[in-house]
């Protein structure tokens, strides 16, 4: 594939409110994961190794960390003579009315495309964490009329989120409308339900017509839901992704999908196979481990050290476990410490967190404890004011 076969957009104003406190500072897109990754690493991996070198990032109302992590995408090696990353600011829901900011917000997708100067468009969030071939998804869109081609996943019945977007498909495997996976009906074959990745391949000249379309008409319908009204109305291909994938949408669902990735065949399948997934790099010296370290199933960031008990947890960079102290099916990010005899369980602690020593902190899988970025827990007494807000 020619480099400008193809571009890419990366819409990151995802619904973030299930996972705040997480979200308070960041979006969706740049919540670490693995213990050195941001979820956006993942379809800017997808779209380098395919090898797509002009992408727009559409930014969320918070882009500090967007901007700071990605920056020119040299990671990606997107930072290119031709070609490159731009960024597109947010425009508030509040602006919507004002027929200026809505003309702005096309304009920019619209500049965009017509500058990309691309023949086709891969369009994607960041909240589905995969390792998708885009090459294979463009293979397959070319082999059909259709305009559009979706992407989904298969999911048993039994484990599938009954709120989240599923697709209809008829008998010749098209997509011809959406609903909430309660109310489509299971595909007797396999007992699953086909799981929207909200992902999409088009003609780029076939979106400038749609959005200049809608722009033109003065009505405000965000990218997203302007291709539901139009797969609703248009034949769509369903492309079935069948690699691991987890969807980020509330806090148990990305403590699941950072705890999946102890399971080694998981892990592999995701950051391991045939296409890299890549992400800014921080030269540090390993994770120090004390003769008295106790450590089993886990997952490290660099520059740590460790003194006491983790299990099936994932720690990232520049975390501090003191002696005698147990860290136990949890996350643990950037530049936290847990101390003397501390006994941490089912947590979730953000960056610059400090747990004292002999604080207990116990959770559930269904609902672990979550502690907002720069959290101090000095005592239990600490502890229980936290546990009770």
């Amino acid at each position: 594939m020619r480099k400008q076969d193809m571009c890419a957009i990366i819409d990151l104003n995802e619904p973030s409110a299930a996972l705040a406190p997480l979200t308070d500072e960041r979006p969706v897109g740049t919540m670490p994961f693995a213990g050195r990754y941001r979820l956006v690493d993942f379809p800017l991996s997808a779209i380098s190794n395919a090898d797509i070198r002009t992408v727009g990032i559409f930014l969320p109302k918070s882009s500090r960390s967007v901007e700071d992590h990605v920056r020119s995408g040299q990671a990606w090696d997107l930072d290119t003579i031709t070609g490159g990353v731009f960024t597109f600011p947010y425009v508030a829901t509040r602006d919507y009315d004002d027929p200026a900011n809505v003309h702005r917000y096309y304009d920019n997708y619209l500049t965009f495309l017509i500058k990309s100067k691309s023949e086709y468009v891969f369009i994607t969030g960041a909240r589905n964490v995969s390792n998708i071939d885009v090459s294979a998804l463009l293979h397959f869109h070319q082999a059909s009329p259709n305009p559009i081609t979706a992407v989904y996943r298969s999911v048993p019945t039994a484990s599938a989120n009954p709120e989240q977007e599923a697709f209809v498909l008829d008998a010749d495997n098209e997509v011809t409308d959406f609903a909430a996976s309660k109310d489509v009906a299971e595909r007797k074959s396999n007992h699953t339900k086909p799981i929207s990745m909200q992902m999409y391949l088009t003609r780029t000249d076939y979106l400038i017509e749609l959005l200049s379309r809608v722009q033109n008409s003065g009505k405000f319908i965000r990218l997203p839901e302007l291709i539901h009204q139009e797969i609703t109305t248009a034949q769509a291909n369903a492309f079935e992704y069948t690699g691991y994938c987890a969807t980020v949408h509330d806090i148990p669902s990305y403590f699941q999908a950072n705890m999946d990735m102890l399971d080694e065949e998981k892990f592999h399948s995701l950051l391991f196979s045939q296409r890299a997934i890549y992400t800014k790099n921080k030269n540090e010296a390993p994770t120090y481990f004390a003769p008295e370290a106790d450590v089993l199933s886990s997952l490290l960031g660099t520059g740590g050290r460790v003194y006491g008990k983790l299990r099936d947890s994932v720690l990232f960079r520049n975390v501090y476990v003191d002696h005698d102290a147990q860290v136990l099916h949890s996350i643990v990010m950037q530049g936290s410490r847990i101390g003397n005899g501390a006994h941490v369980e089912y947590v979730i602690m953000d960056k610059g967190c400090v747990v004292g020593p002999d604080v207990q902190l116990v959770g559930t899988a269904e609902a672990p404890i979550v502690l907002k970025k720069g959290t101090t827990i000095l005592d239990q007494s600490a502890a229980e004011e936290v546990l009770q807000s």
